[in-house]
C-alpha cells in the first residue's frame, strides 16, 4: 500500500513517544544493573572496562522488554493526543475509519516484530551467556578468593605470600611478605608496611607495595642485599579461573534454531519441560507485539471525561499483568505444572480477543 501523508504523520506521532520511552526505559534499567554491578567490583575489584562489556551484554535483554513497552507507550500516547487536539474526530469526519489510521501503525508492529524475533531468539542467548561467562571470571578470579588474612599462600607466579591484614574488599593490605625466586635462582624477599592491590584490563594483578625492604640472596651463599624502597609495583599473575562451563547448558542459552533442535531431541543436560517453556514463551512474547496497537488505540480514543493520566496508568497496568502472566506461565510449564497451551497460549488467546473487541468497539 502506498503511503500517504496521513501515514506518515501517524508514524511520527508514534515514533518520538515511542524512542523517548526506549531510551527512558533502558537508561532505568542499565542504571539499575550498573549500581548492582559497581557492588561487585567494589568487593571483587576490576578494570572498568569490564563493567562496560558486562552492561553491553546486557543491552540484547533489556531492549527486549523495553520495545513492547515503548509501542504500546508510543501508540497510546499518539492516541490520546490525536484525541484530545480533535485531530482524530477531523480525520474521521473525512472519512479515515479507524482502522485505516491504524495501518501504518500495524506495518510499524511488524517490523518491531522482527527485531523482538532476533533480539529474544537469536542475541539474546548469546549475550546473556558472555554475561554469565564474565560474572564468573570477576567472581573466580578474585583477590579475596584466593588469599586469606595471616595464611601462607603461594598460588601468584610461584610466589609465597603472606598478608597480616586485608581490608576495603581484598585492596587495602598492611604488614605484607612476598618471597619468590628469579628467573637466576636467587631468592627475592620483599617485606612492606602496606600495599594496594590494582588489577589491569586483562584481570593481572600488580601490587604496589609502599615503605619495605627488598633483599637478594644468592642460596649456598652469604651474598645478600639489601634495598629500602618507598614504593615498588609487583606484578603478579592472576589465579587462574576454572574454565566456564560451555554454552547451551541452560535452555535460555540456545538460540531459536538450537530450541527447536532440542525440542525434538532433547540433550541429557535439559529436561523437556524447560525447553517446551521457553520455546513457547519466546513465541508467545514475539507474536504479542503484534496486538499491543489494537489494545493501545481503543485506551487512547476512550471517553475524553477520563483523564489522560488515569488512562495511561491503566494501559500500562494491564500491559504489566499481562507479561507477568506470562512469566508465571512460563513458569508453570518448566515446573510441568501446566503444559504451554494452557498456561502460555491461552493467556495470550485471551488478550489478543480482548485487544481486537475493543478495537471493534472503538472503530464502531
Amino acid at each position: 500500500m502506498k503511503f500517504l501523508r496521513i501515514d506518515l504523520y501517524i508514524l511520527k506521532r508514534v515514533a518520538l513517544p515511542l524512542l523517548a520511552t526506549v531510551g527512558i526505559a533502558m537508561a532505568a534499567l542499565l542504571l539499575e544493573r550498573l549500581i548492582r554491578l559497581l557492588d561487585l567490583f567494589a568487593n571483587r575489584g576490576g578494570p572498568l572496562n569490564i563493567v562496560l562489556k558486562m552492561l553491553a551484554n546486557l543491552v540484547p535483554h533489556y531492549l527486549g522488554i523495553a520495545v513492547p513497552a515503548a509501542l504500546f507507550v508510543g501508540v497510546l500516547y499518539a492516541s490520546m493526543r490525536l484525541s484530545s487536539d480533535s485531530e482524530l474526530d477531523a480525520m474521521r469526519a473525512s472519512g479515515l475509519s479507524l482502522r485505516r489510521l491504524l495501518m501504518p501503525v500495524l506495518a510499524l508492529s511488524v517490523v518491531l516484530v522482527i527485531v523482538s524475533a532476533y533480539l529474544i531468539g537469536f542475541l539474546q542467548p548469546y549475550t546473556r551467556f558472555a554475561y554469565r561467562a564474565l560474572v564468573h571470571l570477576v567472581v573466580e578470579t578474585a583477590w579475596d578468593s584466593a588469599i586469606e588474612r595471616g595464611a601462607f599462600f603461594s598460588g601468584f607466579g610461584g610466589k609465597t605470600i603472606l598478608i597480616g591484614d586485608i581490608s576495603e574488599g581484598g585492596n587495602k593490605l598492611s604488614q605484607i611478605f612476598v618471597k619468590e625466586v628469579d628467573e637466576n635462582g636467587k631468592d627475592l624477599v620483599t617485606t612492606a608496611e602496606s600495599g594496594q592491590l590494582e588489577r589491569s584490563s586483562d584481570l593481572s594483578l600488580v601490587l604496589t607495595l609502599r615503605n619495605g625492604i627488598r633483599t637478594e640472596s644468592v642460596p649456598g651463599t652469604t651474598d645478600t642485599k639489601a634495598v629500602a624502597f618507598n614504593e615498588l609495583e609487583l606484578p603478579m599473575e592472576t589465579v587462574a579461573p576454572e574454565p566456564f562451563r560451555s554454552r547451551g547448558e541452560r535452555e535460555s542459552e540456545l538460540d531459536f534454531i538450537e530450541l527447536l533442535r532440542a525440542y525434538f531431541d532433547p540433550p541429557p543436560t535439559l529436561h523437556i519441560e524447560d525447553i517446551k517453556a521457553e520455546l513457547n514463551s519466546r513465541l508467545v512474547r514475539t507474536i504479542s507485539i503484534l496486538f499491543l496497537p489494537l489494545l493501545a488505540m481503543p485506551v487512547g480514543v476512550s471517553s475524553r471525561r477520563t483523564s489522560k493520566g488515569v488512562r495511561m496508568l491503566a494501559g500500562i497496568l494491564f500491559l504489566v499483568a499481562y507479561f507477568q502472566i506470562l512469566q508465571f506461565g512460563r513458569d508453570a510449564v518448566g515446573s510441568a505444572i501446566l503444559g504451554p497451551l494452557v498456561a502460555l497460549w491461552l493467556p495470550f488467546a485471551i488478550f489478543a480477543a480482548v485487544s481486537i473487541w475493543l478495537f471493534h468497539l472503538a472503530n464502531s
